[in-house]
């Protein structure tokens, strides 16, 4: 509303109503007034510390969830592992009375097709008064695997291609990049030696294929399996390149790709896909063959420093992937699309 004051040589804003701003404290006398909305503080979903479970294999534990330094009781999301039955040191009925016990607002399963059945028989009968979503860490899982859709609230998987697909009685309800344990992260550190090279991953036949004449001629380090935890950690900071290539051929994007990035190592990777945020030849170096890899590798073996930007985009892009970051911002979207939607 606007009123013109007689014999005044300007307009003056006026409110609406009594109700619909307030004027600012500690206003001079016959200045301007000023309004401002009243602000509203959102209700929060959840109270603080929030308590977060994160069950699974203990390689997916180890490389994928905060680290228990992060964990904490004065920290805002308070966290903890439990493995999965099957593996060193776990026990099926010791899991289910260790969840209930931390009583958790969220519960994260990797891999839920590997839960045995009576974990998975308790979360879809609600044995826990809490929300579950499962991270499908290999694709949809087959109609053999006797997977029970009902014991996760929600399904996420790494393949943005299978959002919206259908699993049993639900959907895969939205896709993250491979989560990466804060543990990994380190700095771009300045070199001045040859680089050195490592690639992490089981042996297959195209991943042999492309790395075998790196080996021989470029002492590139491979990692196989039985490598875990502080032992990975210590283990990446003694190199400088990371060498990703997917199990089969084709597109991939395997957890090791972040842990390259967060280490402050030069990531090469054949193709990658889906891309998460990584752009090529800004945030990492493709090579498209085997021939390509031991090229790239003499040159870095002569000049260490050439790629030292994309090295440092490559750092800057892996805080996408930290759990400590990622993990909070999935679990209060995932109890906001609950309190919603509702359950599956």
């Amino acid at each position: 509303m606007l009123v013109t004051v007689p014999g005044g040589a300007g307009i003056v804003p006026m409110p609406m109503s009594a109700t619909a701003a307030t004027p600012r404290a500690g206003q001079a006398a016959g200045g301007v007034a000023r309004y401002a909305p009243a602000r509203r503080t959102p209700r929060p979903l959840w109270p603080t510390p929030r308590r977060v479970a994160y069950v699974g294999a203990r390689v997916w534990l180890d490389a994928s969830t905060p680290p228990a330094a992060s964990q904490d009781a004065t920290a805002d999301v308070h966290g903890r592992a439990f493995a999965l039955p099957g593996t060193v040191g776990s026990d099926a009925e010791a899991t289910l009375a260790g969840l209930r016990a931390f009583d958790p607002h969220v519960v994260v399963i990797f891999d839920p097709p590997a839960l045995p059945g009576e974990l998975q028989s308790a979360l879809a009968a609600r044995a826990l008064e809490c929300a579950t979503v499962g991270i499908l860490v290999s694709g949809l899982p087959g109609a053999e695997a006797g997977f029970d859709v009902r014991c996760c609230d929600r399904l996420v998987s790494f393949d943005t291609a299978l959002t919206g697909e259908g699993i049993g009685g639900g959907r895969v309800w939205r896709a993250i990049p491979p989560p990466v344990s804060d543990a990994f992260f380190g700095d771009v550190r300045t070199l001045h030696g040859p680089s050195r090279a490592i690639t992490i991953g089981r042996s297959t036949a195209h991943r042999e294929a492309i790395i075998e004449p790196a080996k021989h001629h470029h002492d590139l380090m491979q990692v196989l399996h039985g490598v875990t935890g502080n032992v990975l950690v210590d283990l990446l900071s003694d190199y400088d390149v990371g060498v990703y290539v997917p199990p089969h051929g084709g597109p991939g994007f395997g957890v090791q790709v972040g842990m390259h990035l967060a280490a402050g190592q030069l990531l090469v990777a054949t193709l990658l896909g889906p891309t998460h945020g990584l752009e090529r030849d800004i945030d990492y170096l493709q090579v498209d063959s085997a021939e390509a890899l031991a090229r790239l590798l003499e040159r870095l073996g002569r000049f260490p420093e050439m790629y030292f930007k994309i090295r440092v985009r490559g750092r800057m892009k892996a805080e996408h992937y930290r759990a400590s970051r990622l993990f909070p911002r999935l679990a209060y979207d995932l109890l906001a699309d609950l309190a919603a939607f509702g359950r599956s």
